[in-house]
C-alpha cells in the first residue's frame, strides 16, 4: 500500500535549523501502488507524481526534536503536471503538530491555482508554529492532505517538504 518514509532521504541544515524532506523521505499513502504514484529513484532530486487517487496523505516527521521556544515554519515545494483533474472545487489541507499529543496547527491549500509546470511553495507564507518552552515531546509530525471529498484526483507532484527555524 505504501512505502515506509526513508531517513535517507531527510536531510538537515546545523546551522540554519533547516530539515528538507525529499519525496522519499515522506510516508505517501498509496506510494508503493504504480498506478497511483510514480515516485523518484532514491538519491534523486526528482518529485513523486500523483497519477489518480481519492485519498491523499503525506505524512512526515523529524527524525530528531525541534528546539524549545523556537518558531518554525513548514512548507511543500509541488508543482502540476498539464493534465491536472480533481482539483478545482476541491481544497487540500496542511497541518503541523508538534508532538504526538500537540494541538494541530492546520491551512487550506487551493491547488486549483497552481499553474502547469511552474514549481511554487504551498501556502503562500508557510504553516508557520512554535516549540512550546514547556512542551515534553518537541518532535513535529506534519502532513498535506486531501480525503474528504471522495473525488479522484491528479497531476500533482511533490519536490519536497521544508521545515526551517524561523530567525529572531
Amino acid at each position: 500500500m505504501s512505502e515506509a518514509a526513508d531517513p535517507g532521504e531527510v536531510d538537515y541544515e546545523e546551522d540554519t535549523g533547516r530539515w528538507r524532506f525529499k519525496p522519499r523521505g515522506l510516508h505517501i499513502t498509496w506510494s508503493s501502488d504504480e498506478g497511483y504514484w510514480t515516485m523518484p529513484e532514491k538519491g534523486t532530486d526528482d518529485p513523486a507524481e500523483l497519477l489518480k487517487v481519492c485519498w491523499l496523505e503525506i505524512n512526515g516527521s523529524t527524525p530528531k526534536p525541534l528546539s524549545k521556544g523556537e518558531r518554525y515554519a513548514l512548507s511543500f515545494k509541488i508543482s502540476m503536471t498539464e493534465d491536472k483533474f480533481g482539483w478545482q472545487t476541491t481544497p487540500a489541507f496542511m497541518m503541523a503538530k508538534v508532538g504526538k499529543k500537540g494541538i494541530a496547527k492546520w491551512t487550506r491549500v487551493n491547488l486549483a491555482d497552481v499553474q502547469g509546470d511552474n514549481e511554487m511553495e504551498v501556502p503562500f507564507g508557510k504553516l508557520r508554529f512554535e516549540v512550546s518552552k514547556n512542551a515534553q515531546d518537541t518532535t513535529l509530525y506534519f502532513g498535506f492532505y486531501e480525503l474528504w471529498s471522495g473525488g479522484w484526483k491528479g497531476g500533482l507532484r511533490i519536490h519536497e517538504a521544508v521545515v526551517e527555524k524561523i530567525p529572531d
